[in-house]
């Protein structure tokens, strides 16, 4: 009867361990790709600032090149 207990035993410390095994390897794939995904999101946002410094110095260049709107004008 202790043969079958402790065979008993050492299945569900298969099961265990394989279960831990499982999560580990999930864990790390999902780490992995939370690491991509914010190297992908840093990389937008720095383009998005990069367009945006764009449209500002566009816009600064446009407003210098415009006539003013002055009131002395009438």
């Amino acid at each position: 009867m202790s043969d079958l207990v402790s065979d008993r035993i050492e299945r569900a410390l298969k099961r265990i361990e394989v279960a831990a095994a499982s999560q580990a390897l999930v864990r790390t794939r999902l780490e992995a790709r939370n690491e991509a995904l914010r190297a992908r999101i840093e990389s937008a946002i720095g383009e998005l600032d990069a367009l945006i410094a764009i449209e500002r110095e566009v816009e600064a260049e446009a407003e210098a090149a415009a006539p003013g709107d002055e009131e002395d004008e009438g």
